[in-house]
């Protein structure tokens, strides 16, 4: 049949979508030069830990409803803390889907999406995220973007081991870009000879509520 996969693109860089500030701090330090960063530098102390935070712009408005089939992250990373190759990033929801102003970090803070594990040092790695490829955080982040969410954070809780180390899975992202497959929930429909394409609601306590629909074919129910 015709793919209807259509592309999502965003990009993390700028002043106005990457920082960072410490746990208990309201300093948002902006822009690619700071980028989002996790784990602590020189800071034993729990409100020094670093809150990353990653506005995906558009994100929100362009994938609500939508069925999500893929989500594909490129991260530039500085020479910053740890060059393990198995150094841990963790993402979360963000508790406001615009960069913040005026708060501390730990009020970005939301639930935990998953993590990823590779050598975020110096270099440019790309994950995929889909139902056979780190599923549970893909399943999670899906659910989140589908919701209508922009914002991504970057948080472990971490504290430097004294006050001249880096915490162990310290990093600093300069740049990241979410690219994510999808396709619209629509079902076609046969009119006056031509196919034509609809989106399919239901009425649920007197709101419309858009809903992906499925078929029953050889005892399995199939998403369309």
């Amino acid at each position: 049949g015709e793919d209807m996969a259509q592309i999502f693109s965003a990009t993390a860089n700028s002043n106005a979508t990457i920082g960072y500030a410490l746990y208990g701090s309201s300093t948002w330090n902006k822009g690619t030069s700071n980028g989002a960063c996790q784990g602590a530098y020189q800071n034993t102390s729990a409100n020094g830990s670093r809150v990353g935070v990653m506005i995906f712009t558009g994100a929100g408005a362009a994938l609500k409803g939508k069925i999500i089939k893929s989500i594909v992250f490129s991260i530039a990373c500085s020479s910053a803390g740890s060059g393990s190759s198995s150094k841990v990033l963790t993402f979360r929801k963000a508790k406001q889907q615009t960069f913040p102003s005026g708060i501390n970090g730990s009020a970005m803070v939301g639930d935990s999406l998953g993590t990823l594990t590779g050598k975020f040092y110096g270099n440019t790695t790309t994950h995929t995220l889909s139902a056979s490829s780190n599923s549970a955080f893909f399943n999670a982040l899906s659910a989140y973007l589908k919701a209508g969410n922009s914002a991504l954070v970057l948080y472990n809780g971490e504290k430097s081991s004294s006050s001249t180390t880096y915490s162990t899975n310290y990093a600093r992202i300069t740049s990241i870009t979410i690219t994510v497959t999808y396709e619209a929930a629509t079902v076609w429909y046969r009119q006056n000879g031509t196919w034509v394409q609809c989106a399919v609601y239901y009425r649920t306590g007197g709101v419309w509520v858009q809903v992906a629909p499925y078929y029953r074919s050889n005892g399995s129910w199939i998403q369309v």
